[in-house]
């Protein structure tokens, strides 16, 4: 009984991260927009901010940190191509790349650390 409760809280908690995550560092992001901002697919971002957290999510909850980074080191390495511009572009390029990505682990730490709680305060 216990185990399947904890996979519910899990799982309700996995959905949180991966829908309410999107609005949230949208909104962070939104003050780090500027004008030559380069664009990709519609949306692109979007999915891949919520494949990230569900990845980070099941990496948690499987208890494996190494997962973790290895998600962060492929993100990185696919993005280190996107990186270009003069000087001033690059840089606020990186800039909101790491921001966008620590803002997503925030929230699926946080959301993740709730659930855990909740787990070990009702048994």
């Amino acid at each position: 009984m216990f185990r399947d409760f904890k996979l519910i809280i899990h799982l309700i908690g996995c959905i949180i991260s991966i829908v309410a995550g999107a609005p949230i560092v949208a909104a962070i992001l939104k003050r780090f927009h500027f004008k030559d901002m380069p664009c990709g697919f519609k949306n692109a971002g979007k999915l891949i901010g919520q494949l990230e957290r569900f990845l980070i999510y099941i990496a948690l909850f499987v208890n494996s940190i190494a997962f973790v980074g290895i998600v962060l080191t492929l993100k990185a390495i696919y993005r280190f191509g996107d990186i270009q511009g003069n000087v001033s572009q690059k840089m606020k390029i990186s800039e909101y790349f790491i921001i966008g990505t620590f803002s997503s682990l925030t929230f699926v730490f946080v959301v993740f650390g709730i659930c855990t709680f909740i787990i070990k305060m009702l048994y």
